[in-house]
This record gives C-alpha cells, sequence and structure tokens, in this order.
C-alpha cells in the first residue's frame, strides 16, 4: 500500500513540476503583462486576407513605437499567427470573428516567455469596414496584454502668438494691402534676319567647236566650147538662145526709134 501511495504521490509531483515549468517559460497571458516589446511579425495562411494581415501589422507597429521602454523589463519580440477567420455564433453570427495566438520570445534566450490564444469579433457587419474593425480589435487585444500604448492620431495645433502691445496703447492701423502689380511683359521685337544673297549662276555654255576644214568643192569640167554661129545662119524669128534680136518697148506713148529721150520724157 505504501509503495502504491508512493507512486501516485510521484506521479503528481511530476504532473506539477511540468505544470510549473509551463507557467514560467510559457505562462498564458490571462493578465497585462510588462515586456520591452522591441518587433512584432504577423503571418497567417492563404485563407486569410492580406490587408488584414498588413492592418493588424501596422497597428500593433505603431503601438511598440508609442511605448516607453520600461524600466529593466525583459526583450522580447511578438508573433502573431492568425489560425482562423470565419463568423461568431449566435447573435454574432453576422459579425466577422478571428482567432489569433500570440507568443513572446526573448531576445537574449530565443525561448519564449509567454503565449496566449485570443478570440475576437468585428464591431461591424458591413462589408466595407469590416476587416478593419477585425483588425484593431485584433490589435487592441494585443495592446492590452503586452501593456502597449494606443497610438494618438497627430492633431496640427496652430502656433500661439504672443503680442507685446499693451492695453493703453492705441489700436493697430490696418493699411489695406495694394493690389499686387502684374509685372508688364517686356515687349521684344522680332530680329529681321536679311536672308542670304541667291546667287544665280549662269551656267557656262562650252565654246563651240572649231569647225572643221571644209573641203573644196569638187570642181566640174568645163564643157567644150562651141563654135561660133555665123551670122548668116541665124535665121529671124528664132528664139533669143539663138541670137534673135527682139525691141522692148517701154512706154505705149514713146517709142525709142522715135523720140531720142524716150526714157527721160513723162
Amino acid at each position: 500500500m505504501s509503495a502504491r501511495s508512493f507512486r501516485i504521490a510521484a506521479a503528481i509531483g511530476l504532473v506539477l513540476l511540468l505544470a510549473s515549468c509551463s507557467l514560467i517559460y510559457g505562462r498564458s497571458i490571462d493578465r497585462p503583462l510588462v515586456y520591452y516589446v522591441r518587433n512584432v511579425t504577423v503571418m497567417a495562411d492563404l485563407k486569410v486576407p492580406l490587408d488584414l494581415i498588413e492592418s493588424v501589422d501596422r497597428r500593433v507597429s505603431a503601438a511598440i513605437a508609442a511605448t516607453r521602454a520600461p524600466q529593466g523589463a525583459e526583450r522580447v519580440v511578438l508573433l502573431v499567427k492568425i489560425d482562423r477567420l470565419g463568423y461568431g455564433e449566435g447573435a454574432r453570427r453576422s459579425l466577422a470573428q478571428a482567432r489569433f495566438t500570440v507568443t513572446a520570445t526573448s531576445v537574449e534566450t530565443g525561448e519564449p516567455v509567454a503565449q496566449g490564444a485570443f478570440t475576437v469579433n468585428s464591431a461591424t457587419n458591413d462589408p466595407r469596414w469590416a476587416r478593419q474593425a477585425l483588425a484593431e480589435e485584433i490589435a487592441a487585444r494585443i495592446r492590452f496584454a503586452f501593456s502597449l500604448t494606443t497610438p494618438r492620431i497627430r492633431k496640427v495645433v496652430a502656433p500661439r502668438t504672443i503680442s507685446t502691445r499693451l492695453k493703453t496703447d492705441p489700436a493697430p492701423v490696418i493699411v489695406p494691402s495694394a493690389a499686387p502689380v502684374k509685372p508688364q511683359a517686356t515687349v521684344v521685337e522680332p530680329t529681321v534676319v536679311a536672308p542670304p544673297p541667291v546667287v544665280v549662276t549662269t551656267p557656262v555654255n562650252p565654246a563651240p567647236p572649231e569647225p572643221a576644214e571644209m573641203a573644196a568643192p569638187p570642181v566640174r569640167a568645163a564643157a567644150p566650147a562651141q563654135p561660133a554661129r555665123r551670122a548668116a545662119d541665124i535665121a529671124k524669128g528664132t528664139p533669143v538662145e539663138q541670137g534673135a534680136v527682139g525691141k522692148i518697148r517701154l512706154r505705149p506713148d514713146c517709142d525709142p526709134a522715135v523720140t531720142a529721150n524716150c526714157a527721160a520724157a513723162p
């Protein structure tokens, strides 16, 4: 009986030892933890939209940058893994729901020091804003678990002006500002550029070639002279070529045979 009781006690002690080890090195995040968070990594499978992963990473990174480093806190990095993306149950069946796991790993040892699983629901069922609302819910849960500061939207405040004028001083005279003088455009006269002179080149006719020496016409042989004919052989009434004698009457009222100056008289 004692041996059995000893074995039971040893088993219970081993279970308690393992539980203590899990609480020390991988305790669940059930309350805000104080760590010097240096960086965050968000990962998921292909079923999770990429814009949701980027939105969670951007929000948590902004919270880490806005958090003041606690004195003496252990330096860790966060690994956020989105395990499931779906819809809620019951009254939340129309709201988007996400289940994710956060693991804090020590920078010095590389071992996990805290781990927790969370389930969050979107604050709206509008498809246009469901993913952004779900990303904000995931980032808000991580900020609460690791005591991170919520980043604020920067507001640009107009600088305050300090006046050195006393209350007893007269009110300043405000001179209306004159209308701005528009600069007149400078008229630049166009510069007339003379066209280059046109040189007309007269085509030079080539010199005519020198006339070639012409050959002398052939000299025909002179016809044999005909013997002179006697006057007795020339009969009257024959053609002139045959030696005929004729008269030429210049005017019908003047006969050279009768009047000596027939050619000169009118």
